[in-house]
């Protein structure tokens, strides 16, 4: 469906004007999505390997939490389980990476529990420390998520960027300019004959 405007040469200018900087823009569209899909299977790529071995370094943290268990008496357990609090603290910022807008999560001060050397055997200072490592890498990896959704997300709406300029903007460009060309050529002929019936 043509766009409605007035059939004149500086309407058709400016259209076709509008129609070469749809066809660049649509170029620049196709472009960054090819490169947004390439970074986002490269990203999920190495989102998949980084998570094995997350996991499989938290499978080994609640191995070596099941040895210290069986180590401890069930006072001493609830006893550390009451006593020891530990915290984290995180801090938040927008990155851009791609031009993609992204929220990171970054570990600022981690506060490890606190108990008795003395009463506790040494593999509890190795579940600690097993347990700082993994949350570094939990956050790591939710920050690596986050950035796939982001892609995908932005990915989408370069999509339907696309498809709006190749299957709507450009055809009614096209399909608009042919009318006025039509028109003109039409009222031309008409003042062609009207002169020479004015000759005659």
């Amino acid at each position: 469906m043509p766009l409605r405007v007035n059939p004149n040469r500086m309407e058709l200018l400016k259209l076709k004007k509008r129609l070469v900087l749809a066809r660049r823009g649509h170029k620049l569209l196709e472009d960054k999505l090819e490169g947004l899909i390439q970074r986002f299977l490269q990203e999920s790529k190495d989102y998949r390997t980084f998570r094995d071995q997350v996991e499989l370094e938290f499978l080994t943290f609640l191995a070596i939490g099941a040895y210290a268990r069986t180590r401890i008496s069930d006072e001493s357990w609830q006893l550390i389980v009451q006593s020891s609090r530990g915290s984290v603290k995180l801090k938040q910022r927008t990155e851009k990476r791609m031009n993609v807008p992204v929220e990171v999560l970054s570990v600022e001060e981690v506060s490890l529990p606190t108990y008795s050397l003395v009463e506790t055997p040494t593999v509890l200072d190795e579940i600690t420390r097993k347990w700082e490592e993994l949350l570094k890498k939990m956050v790591e990896l939710s920050n690596k998520e986050r950035y796939l959704i982001a892609l995908a997300m932005e990915i989408e709406r370069t999509k339907r960027r696309v498809n709006a300029l190749e299957y709507k903007l450009i055809p009614q460009l096209q399909e608009t300019i042919k009318f006025i060309s039509t028109k003109l050529e039409e009222l031309e002929r008409s003042n062609f004959f009207r002169l020479l019936r004015l000759k005659e």
